[in-house]
């Protein structure tokens, strides 16, 4: 009874226990691959929520780098570039902004002192004093000595003053300033080829003439040489042989803004001839009739006005 009682009940343990243990072992299966599923999930949702995180953290951590950081490279490089633009920037600004500056006060102070003021051009009033020591008609050089005497209160700027040596050619013309005083400074001579008026032009780059100073400071010395030709100085308008000591020369011209304020010029022109016109008109007798006074004013103004 017992023996067959045991084999029964563990036929029936066959039957329904090895499904169940089965069902049982495949249940538990199932429930660790879902912890096993679920730790995964977990971990790797927490792995990638720290990657995350991470991933957050290093963004935030460049962009602060980018900004201002120094434990990131591309902070220090991003910083160190917009530092670098800054600076050059700066810099660039700086300088452009001198240049600029020094630019534009430049040209403010060429552009205040490109014309002389209306009322300092009326006052003008020079003298040119002229000696040469090369005497001869026929000569290889034509030699001077000028001296500028301002007689104005106000002082001459040379920047804005032009000579004229009116003579001809007969050879190819050289020019040399071996000396010029302090006062009359950086001169310039070119020869302008013009037929009856071809002359010597004399600019400056700078420097004062001053009423009552040194004369000598306002010296100015040109030399004209021909290797091949002597000139002819018999006819040369500015030519005075017997100038060897300095004396008033009105046939070398001076220009003060190109306006003539010492000499004649071959053409006729001479400096003041607002009174020669005046005086011409006097000497119509419809304008002079009224006096003597105006007879004598057209006799002057008639004569010319040097």
């Amino acid at each position: 009874m017992t023996k067959t009682w045991q084999f029964r009940v563990f036929s029936l343990y066959l039957t329904l226990g090895i499904p169940l243990a089965a069902s049982c072992a495949k249940e538990a299966n199932t429930l660790e691959e879902g912890e096993t599923q679920q730790g995964g999930s977990g971990n790797t949702g927490k792995a990638g929520s720290g990657n995350s995180q991470a991933g957050t953290l290093a963004k935030a951590g460049t962009t602060g780098n980018a900004f201002g950081g120094t434990t990131s490279t591309a902070g220090k490089g991003s910083a160190g570039t917009e530092a670098a633009e800054g600076g050059e920037a700066s810099v660039a600004g700086t300088s452009s902004g001198g240049k600029g500056g020094a630019t534009a006060g430049g040209s403010g102070g060429a552009g205040g002192t490109g014309t002389v003021p209306p009322d300092v051009l009326a006052r003008a009033d020079v003298i040119v004093y002229y000696e040469t020591s090369h005497t001869t008609a026929s000569d290889k050089i034509i030699q001077m000595k000028l001296y500028v005497e301002n007689k104005s209160a106000d002082p001459l700027p040379m920047a804005h003053v032009k000579i004229r040596y009116w003579f001809t050619a007969e050879a190819t013309p050289t020019l040399h300033q071996y000396y010029t005083g302090a006062e009359a400074q950086m001169p310039k001579a070119v020869f302008v080829d013009a037929a009856a008026d071809s002359h010597a032009l004399m600019t400056f780059g700078g420097g004062s003439i001053v009423k009552g100073g040194d004369r000598n400071k306002s010296e100015i010395q040109l030399e004209i040489s021909s290797a091949t030709t002597a000139f002819t100085q018999t006819g040369d308008y500015s030519w005075q042989p017997t100038s060897t000591t300095s004396k008033p020369n009105d046939r070398i011209t001076l220009y003060l803004d190109d306006e003539l304020i010492w000499g004649c010029e071959p053409s006729g022109k001479c400096f003041g001839d607002t009174t020669g016109a005046g005086g011409q008109g006097a000497g119509g007798n419809d304008a002079g009739g009224q006096g003597a006074g105006g007879n004598d004013a057209g006799g002057n103004g008639a004569g010319g006005a040097p």
